[in-house]
C-alpha cells in the first residue's frame, strides 16, 4: 500500500474514533436526560398496553371438494370490508350472530391450502379460517356462522343436491345387483337349475357368486359413506379459546416505549441546542 493511501486509512480511523468518543461523551453528559425520556417511554407503553383491549386469535380448520377458493377470497373480501366500515348490522346478519357479537370481531381470514385424496380421483382444498376477536366467549357462534354462511351458497347447494342424487341411484343399482346375486345363490343351493337369457343351462361357481357379493358390499358401504359426507363443507378442528390474548403483547410495547423514548430525549436535546445557538448567535 502506498504512503497517501495508509495516511488516508490512517485518518478514517481517526475520525470513526473520534466519533465514537464524541458520541460516548455526549450520551454520559446528557445521561438524566436519556434516563428520564427512556422511563416515560417504557411508563407510557405499560399503560398503555394495560389499557388496550385484549384481542383473541383463533384458528378452524375445515374441508371441501366443492367450495373453491376463488369464492373464499371473496367471503373474506366481503366480511372484512364490513368489519372494517363498522356495518355490524349486516355482518350480524350474514353470520347470524348479534350486532354485539358482530361488533366484537376484529378480522376473518380465509386461507385455501389444495390436497390430493388418496384415491387421487378429486383434489380436495382445507380452508384455515383465522378470527382475532375483543370476546372469546364468541367463539362457538362465529364457528357456526361461519359454516352456515359458506354451505348456503346457491351454487354449493345445487352442487350437494347433485352428489345426494347421484350417491343414492348408485346405492340403489349396487342393491338390485346384491339382491340378484343372493337369489341366485339360494337357487343354486336349493339344487334348482340355473338359465340365462339364452333359456340355456348356465355353470355357476359358487365361491365366484361370494366374492362378487362381498366387492359389491364393500362398493355399497364406500358409496354410503360418501353420502354421508356429500355435505359441502366438513368441520375438521374447530375454534379454541385461548386464555393468552394475541394482541397487545406486553414486550413490543416495551420496545416501542424504549424507541419512543430515545427519540424524544434526541428531540428535546435537539431543540435545547437550537434555542442555545440562537441565543449566542
Amino acid at each position: 500500500m502506498s504512503p497517501e493511501k495508509k495516511s488516508v486509512v490512517a485518518a478514517d480511523e481517526i475520525d470513526l474514533t473520534e466519533l465514537m468518543v464524541s458520541i460516548i461523551k455526549f450520551l454520559n453528559k446528557n445521561l438524566v436526560v436519556f434516563s428520564v425520556f427512556i422511563l416515560l417511554g417504557i411508563g407510557f407503553s405499560i399503560l398503555a398496553y394495560a389499557i388496550s383491549p385484549r384481542v383473541y386469535e383463533s384458528k378452524m380448520i375445515l374441508q371441501s371438494d366443492i367450495l373453491t377458493e376463488s369464492y373464499a377470497e371473496r367471503i373474506t373480501e366481503s366480511l372484512d370490508r364490513l368489519i372494517k366500515e363498522g356495518n355490524s348490522r349486516v355482518l350480524s346478519s350474514r353470520l347470524n350472530i348479534s350486532e354485539d357479537e358482530a361488533e366484537k370481531i376484529n378480522k376473518i381470514e380465509i386461507e385455501s391450502v389444495k390436497q390430493t385424496t388418496a384415491s387421487k380421483e378429486k383434489e380436495e382444498s382445507i380452508f384455515i379460517i383465522t378470527c382475532e376477536i375483543k370476546d372469546k366467549s364468541i367463539l362457538p357462534e362465529l364457528q357456526d356462522g361461519i359454516i352456515a354462511l359458506l354451505r348456503n351458497n346457491e351454487f354449493v347447494k345445487i352442487r350437494v343436491k347433485q352428489r345426494e342424487t347421484y350417491y343414492t341411484s348408485l346405492i340403489a343399482k349396487i342393491q338390485e345387483e346384491i339382491n340378484s346375486l343372493d337369489s341366485l345363490k339360494k337357487r343354486l343351493f336349493q339344487g334348482k337349475p340355473v338359465y340365462g337369457k339364452s333359456a340355456e343351462m348356465m355353470l355357476v361357481e359358487p365361491t365366484s357368486i361370494y366374492s362378487k357379493i362381498i366387492d359389491l358390499n364393500k362398493e355399497q358401504i364406500n358409496y354410503k359413506n360418501a353420502l354421508e359426507l356429500v355435505n359441502s363443507i366438513q368441520l375438521v378442528e374447530g375454534f379454541t379459546a385461548f386464555e393468552k390474548p394475541a394482541k397487545p403483547k406486553l414486550s413490543i410495547a416495551l420496545i416501542l416505549g424504549f424507541v419512543g423514548g430515545v427519540f424524544l430525549a434526541f428531540c428535546f436535546l435537539g431543540v435545547k441546542w437550537g434555542r442555545q445557538v440562537i441565543k449566542e448567535s
